[in-house]
């Protein structure tokens, strides 16, 4: 009896130490764990990704880039080879020995903001952006909406057709046509004398106050089927479960409109929106220039650049002008975009 107690004591001892040292392993080996775990995140990561050489990257997509040539040329071409010739807004030019110009400095600039009708054709093109901005903006973003309320048939598919047409007209033809609706024996003076038979007729082409309202009038009838294009697919593109949760919500079509489809474009609306205000001092030269007459005194950048600069050969001086444009530009779209990424966390760059 003495040796059997004996013996299961020992063994009793033994288990004991067994667990001990096992419960000191899996202490030991938790910690170096923890240790391993917070090494790894106090150092760098370490990309397990093969890295690809550029060589092969552009092998592989080589039929990409290939497609991608042509605009790239163009671009190339038309969009910064001409940047070159900025250089003439600093010099004397003459066109027959252009490489052997004198510099001067900023004196193109200094009789530019010298000129009389400088500072009304900035203010003439601001106020032409601005309302581009309040009525030709919003104008294809409404047309969106209220396309995507229509159902599926022969007439939305109409509708679109028609608005879309007017984009692919010259817009020399999209003046001409204004002029032939709104001259003195026009279509439009013909509806006016049947209501008004003791009337003289309208020259509305004549008129100073018609010159801004009809601008305008024809950039928003050329441009707004074009310009829903990009809303309408991006409307295509929101899940049509979101429409089915608000119908079983009790949500009508405005609801619907109000809650689902304007807050899934918004992104889309805000960006256009910069590169909109970036465009603020761009106006449409064709169809000033194609409005503009002996009564009419309305002037903006872009016609004295081509009056300047095509029609009385001051190149340096025409030169600096679209440069001033470009840079006014180019602070109105950064400034915009800075605005967007701090108030939406939505930007360009």
């Amino acid at each position: 009896m003495g040796k059997e107690q004996k013996f299961k004591a020992e063994n009793l001892e033994k288990n004991a130490q067994t667990k001990t040292e096992n419960l000191v392993e899996n202490v030991t080996e938790k910690e170096v764990a923890l240790k391993n775990a917070a090494a790894e995140k106090e150092a760098p990561a370490v990309s397990t990704v093969r890295k690809t050489s550029a060589g092969a990257y552009f092998k592989k997509h080589r039929a990409t880039y290939l497609f991608l040539l042509p605009g790239i040329i163009c671009c190339l071409i038309f969009h910064y080879l001409p940047l070159a010739g900025l250089s003439m807004a600093f010099m004397k030019v003459d066109i027959l020995d252009l490489f052997h110009s004198p510099w001067i400095g900023l004196e193109n600039f200094k009789k530019i903001i010298s000129m009389p009708d400088f500072t009304k054709a900035i203010f003439n093109t601001a106020w032409l952006g601005f309302l581009n901005i309040i009525i030709k903006f919003p104008a294809p973003i409404i047309f969106a909406l209220l396309l995507n309320e229509l159902k599926d048939g022969i007439g939305k598919r109409f509708t679109q057709t028609v608005s879309y047409l007017p984009y692919f007209i010259s817009t020399i033809a999209v003046v001409g046509l204004a002029v032939t609706l709104f001259s003195s024996d026009g279509i439009v003076n013909e509806i006016r004398s049947y209501f008004k038979p003791n009337e003289e007729p309208m020259y509305y082409l004549l008129e100073q106050k018609c010159f801004v309202p009809m601008n305008v009038g024809l950039v928003v009838w050329k441009n707004l089927g074009w310009s829903s294009v990009i809303y309408l697919a991006t409307i295509s593109g929101i899940d049509a479960a979101l429409y089915e949760a608000a119908i079983i919500d009790g949500a009508g079509r405005f609801k619907q409109c109000l809650h689902i489809t304007i807050p899934s474009i918004i992104g889309t609306v805000i960006i256009l929106l910069i590169l909109e205000i970036g465009n603020l001092f761009k106006t449409n030269f064709d169809i000033i220039y194609g409005l503009q007459n002996s009564a009419i005194d309305y002037e903006v950048i872009s016609t004295m650049v081509y009056k300047k600069g095509i029609q009385g050969s001051q190149y340096g001086i025409a030169t600096a002008l679209s440069l001033m444009e470009g840079l006014m530009s180019l602070v109105l779209v950064l400034a915009t975009n800075f605005i967007s990424k701090r108030l939406n966390d939505t930007s360009l760059i």
